[in-house]
């Protein structure tokens, strides 16, 4: 620590030292009950905003004034539904790579409690949404963003067919959920959030590093009923980060690119190439009936892996394995994308850890249904099997001769009915609004 010359003046003593002074901290409240939020406001010293439009446009400018500044956003329970209601937010461009950026979700209307997963902050979108929820200016710079207790929803956006309960993904917005527009950062963080519904990826975390330190965080957070939802990885730059981390988290009822074994993208998590970060860590998650298998590790050359005390339950469904703790990762092996077991993620080659990986019966009333996939031998050889596959993307339809049902249909989030464990061992794992 850098040490200061005495001085009889302050004003010379904090000029020689920045160090002695604190970083500027400046607080929001944004939306909920206006009389409530601004008496809040007063007591702490910020500001109450009737919109998360105005909440973005504040901290950019008390951001990019300079300096160590932090800004926080807190958001009121309820609905969020874009730029004038567009869907959509553009966010505007952060040029300080200093300043810290907090959102934070779930405070009631008069913000004097807070509880994200019972009474969420919903980040919504319309039918017709046309970009990312949330899409970041091109190349803009942050010390650190922190998202904490919000509810991303995309089911509006989307399409089902009600005859074969499934999602259309032709006739959906197919964007994804966050657009980081190499976001250039030392910190990113999602803690106690809940994406659902994806049409599409959920997020793939390409920000850049700002320094070889830099950290990509999951943590308490839960993953329900989405299409390939999460890739592990990052913009190639100047720095490779040093670690990804997802802990306990909850991937559920996740859904392959497509209905079809061979499909490329068939996993909840997909894990990037060796650039990605030094380390990829995966510990005491819940990865619970995903559809096509819970992690995908294709890539030749692999970051470090620490993929320990995870609870991995049925998810081999698509691949016709029955057994609970099969397809618990899907990796490259003798030339053919390989799905192994519980017992076996330690004898990948890339995985330096691999402790405590059980397979236990969470009690979660959450179901796949009665999913029809495609059976590619008997497909191919059938003329008829482009129309299932035009079905899915909601194009016209020269006549059906295999029925997929089930694949990816709708799923509310329920606060009072939480999709969290229910048997005792298995608590432990995953996402929970205790922890």
């Amino acid at each position: 620590m850098r040490s200061c010359p005495g001085s009889v003046l302050l004003v010379l003593a904090l000029s020689l030292c920045p160090s002695l002074v604190e970083a500027a901290a400046v607080t929001y409240f944004v939306g909920g009950d206006r009389e409530a939020g601004e008496a809040a406001a007063e007591r702490e010293g910020g500001a109450w905003l009737s919109s998360l439009s105005k909440g973005f446009a504040k901290a950019a400018g008390d951001l990019n004034a300079g300096g160590e500044v932090k800004v926080l956003l807190k958001l009121a329970a309820g609905d969020f539904d874009g730029d004038l209601g567009s869907g959509a937010y553009a966010l505007p461009a952060f040029a300080n790579p200093a300043g810290e950026l907090r959102i934070e979700g779930g405070h009631t209307d008069d913000f004097a409690s807070r509880n994200p997963f019972h009474s969420p902050s919903r980040i919504v979108t319309i039918a017709e949404r046309s970009a990312p929820l949330w899409t970041f200016a091109r190349n803009s710079k942050l010390g650190s963003l922190v998202v904490d207790g919000l509810l991303f929803d995309t089911a509006a956006s989307n399409a089902y067919d009600v005859d074969t309960n499934s999602l259309l993904v032709g006739k959906s917005s197919t964007h994804v959920f966050i657009k980081f527009n190499y976001l250039e950062l030392d910190e990113l963080a999602f803690d106690n959030c809940i994406f659902m519904n994806s049409a599409n990826r959920v997020m793939e975390t390409t920000i850049r590093a700002a320094t070889p330190q830099a950290v990509i965080r999951f943590s308490n957070s839960i993953f329900l009923n989405n299409r390939i939802p999460l890739k592990l990885d990052t913009a190639r730059f100047r720095n490779r980060p040093a670690r990804i981390e997802v802990d306990h988290c909850s991937f559920l009822v996740n859904w392959a690119y497509n209905p079809d074994p061979d499909t490329g993208l068939p996993a909840a998590v997909e894990l990037g190439p060796r650039d990605a970060a030094d380390e990829i860590v995966l510990t005491n998650n819940l990865f619970y009936a995903n559809f096509g298998g819970a992690v995908l590790a294709l890539h030749g050359q692999l970051p470090s892996l620490v993929i320990s005390r995870n609870n991995f339950v049925g998810n081999g469904l698509l691949h016709g394995e029955t057994e609970p703790e099969s397809v618990a990762m899907i990796v490259s092996a003798g030339g053919r994308k390989q799905p192994i077991s519980i017992e076996q993620i330690e004898e990948f080659p890339a995985v330096d850890e691999a402790e405590g990986n059980v397979s236990i019966a969470p009690g979660i009333p959450l179901a796949l249904g009665d999913v029809k996939t495609l059976d590619v031998e008997e497909v191919r050889a059938n003329p008829g099997w482009r129309n299932e596959v035009a079905r899915l993307l909601g194009k016209n339809l020269q006549g059906t001769t295999v029925a997929i049902r089930d694949y990816a249909p709708k799923k509310e989030y329920d606060p009072q009915n939480m999709p969290i464990p229910t048997v005792l061992e298995a608590r432990s794992y995953g996402a929970s609004p205790s922890r």
